[in-house]
Formats: C-alpha cells, structure tokens, sequence
C-alpha cells in the first residue's frame, strides 16, 4: 500500500512570492497546458520594496524576464528581474524552479532579510541592541527556511518584555512575588496588566503558540506560522514604542510649562 503524499500549498500572489516566501519553499502547481504558474511568469508590475543601495524605500519596475528553453514540466528556470525607480543601476533579481509539479523560488538579490529589517529598525529603542538582534536573526532564520529556530528567538523576545514589565511592577509595594513565580505565563500577564501594551495582555495565548512552535511543530509549520506570530510581536512593539513616545511627550511639555511659568511670573495673577 503506498503512502499518499501530502498536498502542497498552493501558488502565492507574485508580489508575495517575491516578497516575502522564503527561499526553497515549496508549491504544487498544475502542469497541464497553462503550466500552472503564468501568472508569476508573466508578472510585469511593479513591487513596492526597500532599495538597500538607496537606503529607502523605493518602487522597483519590472524589466524583461529570462527563461531557460527546458519544458515547463521539468526544471524550468526563469527570472524575474526589476530595477528601482530611483536609480535603474539598483537590480532586483528573483529566480525559480518548476520541476514535476513543485516549483520553488531558488534565489534571490535583495535576500529577504534585507527588505525586512530597515521596517524593523525602528524597535531598536524598545528592545535595546541584544534583543533586536535577536528578531534580526529570527527574521534572518525564516530566510532560509529555519522556522523553529526563528520561533526561539521570537519567545525569547516575548520572555524579555515580561520580564521587563516584572521589574517595574516589583517595585510598587503591593507586589507579590512569590505568586508571580508559582503563575503560568498567562496568569503573570494578567498580575502585569498595567504594565504591558492592552494586545500583549489581550493575546497572552501568543506565548503557548510560541511554545508549541518550538517543542512540537515541524519547520514547514513553524515557517507557515511566522508571519502571523511576527505580526503580533511587532503589535506588541508598536503599543511599547507609542508609549515610549507618550512619556517623551509628557516630559517635554512639562518642561516647557514649568520654563513658562519660571520666566512669566504673572501666568497666576
């Protein structure tokens, strides 16, 4: 009795294809007359992306397309190459393979991990430099195909801001430590609450999917996930930045206040 194999997800959009499908990961395609996959080979708009050369983002236009003359069904080469608005010397190349039904992008100028990061630039103050070099390394796992190491570092950042949170908590007298220890996560969150963003404590269940990615799913599965738990990390992020910003905010005005009422003197008659 032969095993079925499992099915292969199906094609992405082109732009995602190029965008943001690590390399090497696999697609089922029909390989009848149409070949399946037309509409990634014939793509010809524009992508809308980081130029690393220009330090910016920047829109990339499509130039011709080069294939290899093998038969669509078996290792079909081809590529699909764009040049930045900017500066038409800034290329963009994305390269794939379709071989027996499964195609596959096989390489690619800018690696994927250079179009995601200048986004991720701005969570540097919120994590500090070891921890945003660690969603760094997840961003740069996911790449190549690594999902469950990713997942480590993922959790790894999400443990950091607990802890972070448990600092400050910690100092108000009504803390109780020794519940906090004998907690699960989700209960720690909860004790936190007033010191993480709402979505953290509103999606506390993101650390348990953290965990299951890290002990119990495979690489494909963790890979599929990624960028559903990197959203959510960076949610998580955004509420610490806006914070942040909040309290610069605060202290400024209140500096300039206290600097109007040093210099007026009359402001209380």
């Amino acid at each position: 009795m032969t095993t079925k194999k499992p099915a292969l997800p199906a094609l992405p959009t082109a732009k995602e294809f190029c965008l943001t499908v690590p390399l090497y990961e696999k697609f089922g395609y029909d390989n009848e007359a149409d070949n399946g996959f037309f509409a990634l080979e014939q793509f010809e708009e524009t992508l809308d992306m980081h130029c690393p050369e220009c330090g910016q983002h920047s829109v990339f236009l499509p130039r011709k397309n080069n294939y290899s003359t093998n038969s669509h069904y078996t290792n079909y080469i081809f590529s699909l190459l764009f040049r930045c608005s900017r500066n038409a010397s800034h290329q963009a190349l994305f390269i794939f393979r379709a071989h027996r039904g499964v195609i596959q992008k096989i390489g690619q100028i800018p690696a994927l991990a250079d179009l995601a990061m200048p986004d991720m630039k701005k969570y540097r103050p919120v994590l500090g430099e070891e921890r945003f070099k660690e969603l760094s390394r997840a961003i740069g796992l996911t790449t190549h195909g690594v999902g469950v190491g990713a997942f480590v570092y993922l959790r790894r950042i999400f443990e950091s801001l607990i802890e972070e949170a448990r600092v400050r908590a910690a100092k108000e007298p009504s803390w109780d430590e020794q519940a906090y220890v004998a907690g699960r996560m989700a209960d720690r969150i909860v004790m936190l609450e007033r010191f993480l963003p709402p979505f953290l404590v509103e999606n506390r269940a993101l650390y348990s999917v953290l965990s299951v990615g890290v002990h119990t799913l495979s690489e494909e599965e963790c890979l599929a996930a990624f960028p559903a738990v990197r959203l959510a990390i960076e949610l998580i992020l955004d509420g610490l930045l806006e914070e942040r910003e909040r309290q610069t905010k605060l202290r400024s005005a209140a500096q300039s206040i206290a600097a109007l009422k040093g210099s007026g003197g009359k402001a209380d008659a």
